[in-house]
């Protein structure tokens, strides 16, 4: 029997993930900085809302007239759906130094969610980006602890399917922030930037997916304004493709995520882990 699944609106990306995401779960977006993180979670909230669902999206360092005046400049337009009652954005502010004692009851974080999504009837959440959520802490168990928690009360006490997006630093093969948000997501999309004889490419792997059938290619994507995020070919094709022409050379980059192997994973699997 198959699952259910939530598109992300985009569709290619729906199809690499194994169908989309499974409702409920939670997922990861890392990746350095300027990659894309925020403008994806935002294409997932917005295809949401052509969906007729509620969402919710959770500012952890920027400013919400920001963002959303930012994907103003998308051509998506969060601002109606707010007046509507169908969108929830809304900012947490969590400082180091109170890290340990907000830690001891991280319920009081997902209250504070259900009490601004007027009682957690949201089908989707976006929270961007979570390694701010207590970047710059001694304690690293305590903020281990309090990642953990939070996603397991957002999964239990709200259902909803929920994007974490995390800075990693530039050039890194980490997956996350701290280490450890990877392992309790059940999928994790990695972003980054690989130069092509002096042009920036945005790629994207989906480094896991519990429980799907996923690509695991790297795969290249743009921006465009009213789209979002349009998927193009592999970056191994588009490395063949400028070799082809002699306007790029075929030397593969380090992306981020892969610490060994080919620029593209060859195979798919279905990772339960």
């Amino acid at each position: 029997m198959s699952l259910t699944r939530v598109s992300t609106g985009i569709p290619t990306l729906d199809r690499i993930t194994g169908g989309g995401l499974i409702p409920g779960k939670t997922y990861l977006v890392s990746g350095e900085t300027g990659v894309g993180k925020t403008i994806l979670s935002l294409h997932f909230l917005m295809e949401g809302l052509r969906r007729g669902e509620k969402v919710s999206y959770v500012s952890l360092d920027e400013r919400i007239n920001g963002v959303l005046d930012g994907a103003m400049t998308l051509g998506w337009d969060f601002w109606t759906p707010y007046k509507e009652g169908r969108f929830f954005p809304f900012e947490i502010r969590i400082y180091s130094e109170d890290l340990g004692r907000y830690r001891k009851d991280s319920r009081a974080y997902i209250d504070t969610i259900i009490k601004m999504t007027r009682g957690g009837e949201v089908s989707r959440i976006v929270l961007d980006p979570i390694s701010a959520m207590a970047f710059g802490a001694a304690d690293e168990y305590a903020v281990r602890e309090y990642i953990r928690e939070i996603i397991v009360y957002l999964e239990e006490k709200i259902g909803a399917t929920t994007i974490l997006t995390c800075d990693i630093p530039s050039g890194s093969t980490q997956l996350s922030r701290f280490g450890y948000e990877e392992y309790l997501s059940s999928g994790v999309i990695v972003l980054g930037l690989v130069n092509l004889d002096g042009r920036l490419v945005r790629t994207l792997l989906v480094r896991k997916m519990r429980w799907s059938p996923a690509d695991h290619s790297i795969y290249t994507f743009e921006i465009v304004r009213g789209r979002g995020i349009i998927i193009g070919p592999t970056l191994r094709a588009l490395q063949q493709r400028l070799a082809g022409s002699g306007t790029a050379s075929p030397t593969t980059p380090r992306a981020q995520g892969v610490q060994t192997g080919s620029p593209e994973g060859a195979t798919r699997d279905s990772s339960p882990i």
